[in-house]
């Protein structure tokens, strides 16, 4: 019997650390441990390793001691985990689908305008989107006078990087941002004058494109606001599952919670139980996975081939919930710091038992194409 191969299309530099076990964010031997409990052989790539006239690929696979270089079949299914943003690459996994290949997260980078109008557009997620707009100087002069804190955050982008803030005072305005570094250091606040933006955020906004969004009033764990990250995914039955949780703190100083920029990763039970003693935290769990089902219902439907969603909810202290944002290559490893180690796992399981059902049914699931 040949061999059952599950393809993993990876960025270069997670790629070229394989050999010697450093490969960032991605646990090379989870994908191997839950592709073997399914019967399967993962092989790792680039988009730039694969041959379309032999239909082959040059992948590294599971050896005796450790990975080992060899040219195999394509796969018929792969997990897209690479972000592919030059045109002839894309055009490359368009070739691989048409030609019956199943590219599962085939395209995983989505502007945040983009997203927001596929909600918007959608009764059922409307009400979970907070007050938001294009930024420009007369949006944000606008939301600041009515909600008085705004969030004035890149299109494109992730980990925090670019996101300002402005907040209404009595004597002037108080504008929270960061320089280009990924850490809670690169944070600085600053007064600015009433009916003046200040001229770091119009010169950013000039230079791409911005949303100006109302700013949530958080719930706070240990007197910092947090926000949560729910992961769902599409796993052995086709369908979309929540594979787990957890909260983030904003650290000291800044407003985001990005782990990248100091946001501690938290169990989500512990959280809530201590910011909504009066309410049991199995409910709110249960309301959070029913809100992350719903946007990745509502998101997959304008996002065919989607298979695996970063969420990130807001939750204030009265109970309401919001939609952050969402990333279409969750990083997972916030489980792993929260030391939820087998819900970490489980986010690799789930892809690989996602594979298995596309090799068994040989269709994508109906509601992908509603």
């Amino acid at each position: 019997m040949k061999p059952q191969y599950v393809g993993i299309l990876l960025n270069s530099s997670a790629y070229l650390g394989i050999p010697e076990g450093s490969t960032g964010t991605e646990s090379i031997p989870c994908y191997e441990e839950a592709a073997a409990d399914l019967g399967l052989i993962p092989c790792f790539f680039r988009i730039t390793d694969i041959a379309l006239d032999t239909r082959t690929v040059l992948a590294w696979t599971p050896g005796h001691s450790g990975y080992v270089q060899t040219t195999v079949p394509l796969p018929k299914v792969i997990h897209n985990r690479s972000i592919l943003q030059r045109p002839t690459h894309k055009k490359i996994i368009e070739h691989l689908i048409t030609s019956g290949i199943y590219v599962f997260n085939a395209y995983n980078r989505y502007g945040k305008d983009l997203v927001h109008h596929m909600l918007a557009e959608q009764p059922e997620t409307l009400s979970l989107l907070p007050h938001t707009a294009p930024a420009r100087p007369s949006s944000i002069a606008l939301m600041l006078k009515k909600h008085r804190d705004v969030i004035v955050k890149p299109c494109s982008g992730s980990v925090g990087l670019g996101i300002m803030r402005l907040q209404r005072g009595r004597q002037h305005d108080r504008f929270t941002y960061s320089t280009s570094s990924p850490s809670a250091a690169a944070w600085r606040s600053a007064p600015a004058r009433h009916g003046r933006l200040p001229a770091l955020l119009r010169r950013r906004i000039s230079r791409q494109p911005f949303l100006v969004q109302e700013r949530i009033p958080l719930a706070r764990y240990g007197g910092n606001p947090y926000d949560i990250r729910i992961t769902v995914q599409r796993g052995a039955q086709g369908t979309w599952e929540v594979t787990g949780m957890f909260a983030r703190t904003t650290p000291q100083g800044t407003f985001v919670s990005n782990i990248a920029q100091g946001g501690i990763p938290l169990p989500i039970e512990g959280v809530l139980r201590d910011s909504f003693p009066a309410i049991p935290a199995c409910q709110l769990v249960e309301r959070l996975e029913h809100f992350g089902l719903r946007i990745a219902a509502a998101l997959s439907r304008h996002m065919l081939y989607a298979a695996d969603f970063g969420i990130d909810a807001g939750l204030t202290s009265d109970g309401r919930l919001f939609f952050i944002e969402c990333n279409g290559r969750d990083q997972r490893y916030g489980f792993q710091k929260a030391g939820m180690t087998e819900v970490w796992k489980e986010t690799y399981r789930k892809p690989m038992a996602f594979a298995r059902y596309l090799l068994k049914h040989r269709a994508w699931p109906e509601d992908d194409f509603r």
